[in-house]
């Protein structure tokens, strides 16, 4: 059984630390927002995690309305018109997952039905989805596969990656098809290893 620690988003195994799924990615987050200024990706990362939050409660049904103002009360009308013309049925928020074979963790977002098919969705607020979204998925999935599901799906049954990007105007669905996402993250995986291993 995984245990997590909130206050210091750390993943354990019996008892033993184990790498997160965006820790594991760090290296290649870094590159990608190289230059943004440090403000700027702190405000940006406190309002990703409110929208997470909001997503959640609202999934659970534990939403208070009336708690969402300011600049969240744009995602929550974007994340319900999402729901309403998708179809998509939640069947987990905020899942925690863990890989043994490969020694990582982590909290994907969505995990669902849509269009009769499994989906695994990654909810993005950024200015436009980023490149690791696709190794991040993949890493969500390897480990899912992995982990007991809390729904019956066959083992070899597809399951379908995309990134639901938000904006306070919009929501579009991006799709991760490239077998290369499951390459590139474990391949980071294989780095952020070594590097463990040589400290």
């Amino acid at each position: 059984m995984i245990a997590f620690d909130e206050a210091t988003h750390t993943y354990r195994n019996a008892g033993v630390i184990v790498p997160s799924v965006t820790q594991i990615l760090g290296p290649l987050s870094a590159a990608e927002y190289r230059g943004v200024p440090a403000d700027v990706m702190e405000a940006a990362a406190q309002l990703g995690t409110a929208v997470h939050k909001l997503i959640e409660l609202d999934v659970r049904g534990e939403l208070d309305e009336d708690s969402v103002t300011g600049a969240l009360l744009p995602y929550l009308g974007m994340w319900r018109e999402f729901r309403a013309q998708s179809g998509f049925e939640p069947a987990a928020s905020e899942w925690r997952v863990h890989s043994a074979r490969y020694g990582y963790a982590g909290t994907l977002d969505l995990f669902g039905r849509l269009n009769d098919r499994w989906v695994l969705i990654d909810a993005k607020r950024t200015a436009k989805v980023p490149r690791i979204a696709g190794p991040q998925t993949a890493g969500y999935e390897i480990a899912l596969r992995e982990s007991a599901p809390i729904v019956s799906f066959e083992a070899g049954a597809a399951i379908d990656r995309y990134a639901l990007h938000l904006t306070p105007e919009r929501w579009q669905l991006v799709p991760f098809r490239s077998p290369n996402d499951s390459r590139v993250f474990l391949s980071a995986l294989t780095v952020h290893t070594f590097l463990e291993n040589a400290a």
